[in-house]
């Protein structure tokens, strides 16, 4: 890739909200009413808005080191050896992150859509896919985002306004009533949805409005939140509290109860369910581009090509890892607040606090 600056305002924005809002999205509602009950919209408020914090810091670091790529900031602040083993432990948890996303969406797929494939087929047609997108670099990367972000939310955000009109707005009451250890709680487990906004560092380089990424950026997680909100209120609205919490996917279930009069749709959650497909590949897909050009970087490979297909292997084997969904919840439940402390909250601090200290970068080099 040419060093030249190729994305758009819309690209970063686009690319940002379809990296956050994957695979997890249909389930949320009932991991928040089952810590928070009806609060779930405060928790995922207070999640965006830690969100809201790191991203600044991202942006503000990328300003300080002059737009560079997020390996060569860690090389020039920390140093070689410091910059490979937080570079692998990036790379590690984007390749961990999109697996057991793989399996949650290999499961729903087949029990929606594809009863009788196999597992182990589902998983190799998504990354051979994945690898065929990531192997056109950067800017066929962008384009595709930018697609998906309206082949994602419109339909989605018509289906969801027809649920209104099953919706009893006082299941989400009463509010405020929970203990403060459960906010606690249900901010550290939602913080997690908002797993995704590192692909700033690769994004913010090649961004052509250098002066509008903040703004672009904090448009980007307010967007998530308003999506994460309306989605939570609508489930728990048309279920309640109580049967929100025994739903594993409760929003596909809420969309099977739109009936509308004369309506020439049938299966409604046969909609959600193929629109929900480009919602993971393109988390899966971001996360796959970013996790090869950190290992490019790492062992200066010429092109993204063999450092895409040194990674296939190992999605393959995360994902066959877990028996089934509920221990691939069970895992990333475990590790995600791990890996979110790490590189979405020490990582940006430490490289806001040494840029700050250190005034300077290696200018535009990417």
């Amino acid at each position: 890739m040419n060093n030249k600056d190729i994305v758009s305002s819309y690209g970063l924005f686009a690319t940002l909200v379809v990296t956050i809002i994957g695979v997890n999205v249909f389930s949320y509602p009932n991991e928040l009413a089952n810590l928070v009950g009806g609060d779930g919209w405060l928790v995922i408020l207070l999640s965006g808005i830690i969100a809201y914090i790191l991203i600044s810091f991202i942006c503000k670091a990328e300003k300080n080191n002059g737009y560079s790529h997020i390996y060569e900031i860690l090389e020039n602040r920390f140093g070689k050896i410091i910059a490979i083993l937080v570079g692998l432990e990036l790379t590690w948890y984007s390749t961990f992150f999109i697996s057991m996303g793989l399996r949650t969406f290999t499961e729903e797929i087949k029990m929606y859509l594809l009863e009788q494939t196999p597992t182990e087929f589902i998983f190799l047609v998504t990354i051979l896919m994945g690898t065929y997108l990531v192997r056109g670099e950067i800017d066929n990367l962008i384009k595709f985002n930018e697609i998906s972000f309206w082949l994602m939310f419109i339909p989605v955000i018509l289906v969801l306004i027809f649920s209104i009109y099953h919706v009893d707005f006082t299941n989400i009451l009463p509010a405020f009533n929970n203990p403060p250890n459960s906010y606690a709680k249900g901010i550290i487990a939602s913080i997690n949805r908002f797993m995704g906004f590192q692909i700033l560092f690769l994004i913010i380089p090649f961004v052509k409005d250098k002066k509008s990424i903040n703004k672009v950026a904090r448009k980007g997680i307010w967007f998530v939140v308003v999506f994460y909100i309306a989605v939570f209120i609508l489930t728990v609205g048309v279920f309640g509290q109580n049967q929100t919490k025994i739903l594993l996917w409760p929003v596909i279930t809420m969309v099977k109860y739109i009936n509308i009069p004369g309506s020439f749709i049938e299966r409604w959650e046969g909609i959600i369910m193929s629109i929900w497909i480009i919602f993971y590949f393109t988390t899966f897909t971001n996360h796959y581009y970013f996790a090869s050009d950190l290992l490019k970087k790492i062992f200066k490979f010429k092109d993204i090509k063999l450092s895409a297909a040194i990674i296939v292997p190992f999605i393959y084997l995360i994902a066959l890892y877990p028996k089934n969904i509920a221990e691939a919840y069970v895992l990333t439940s475990k590790y995600s607040p791990i890996f979110f402390l790490i590189n979405l909250i020490i990582l940006p601090i430490a490289l806001l606090l040494v840029s700050s200290s250190k005034k300077g970068g290696n200018g535009n080099s990417r």
